[in-house]
């Protein structure tokens, strides 16, 4: 491996009635069934906010989501891709839905509606148990978080 590829991406942390959106990639490398948060490329000539909504509708069918201005949280790993290094930078929003309807895309196998601690158990990488804990903290600094118990 000789070449470094840097790569952008932006993600939401779907936020519902406290309970956050996540995602199921499926079997991966590392695990058997891996959970997410929706995130992708961020486009030639897209801001973060635009790529992070752009990527949840792609992925979940939900389009009206509001964005809290107050929130980036930035996550960067680096992975193998055949013979390249990849370097990359995920920058996650968080993003208020009143819907739960959600019609994932054909790169995920499923997605779970999951109150905070059940989150940080479902979640496959330590980063992004980071991200949720933030922005947990975030919605509560805010008033704007539920405590949901029944999972």
């Amino acid at each position: 491996m000789s070449e470094l590829d840097i790569e952008h991406s932006a993600g939401i942390v779907i936020y519902n009635s406290g309970r956050y959106l996540l995602l199921n990639y499926g079997r991966s490398w590392n695990s058997p069934d891996r959970w997410g948060l929706t995130k992708g490329h961020i486009e030639k000539g897209e801001t973060i906010e635009q790529a992070a909504l752009r990527e949840a509708y792609e992925e979940t069918g939900i389009k009206q989501i509001k964005i809290c201005k107050g929130f980036k949280n930035k996550v960067t790993y680096y992975f193998n891709r055949g013979d390249k290094r990849i370097k990359k930078t995920v920058v996650y929003l968080i993003g208020l839905t009143e819907t739960t309807k959600v019609h994932i895309s054909a790169e995920h196998t499923g997605y779970y509606w999951a109150s905070y601690e059940k989150a940080l158990e479902m979640l496959t990488f330590e980063n992004t148990r980071r991200v949720i804990r933030a922005a947990e903290e975030y919605l509560r600094e805010n008033d704007l978080a539920v405590d949901f118990y029944d999972d």
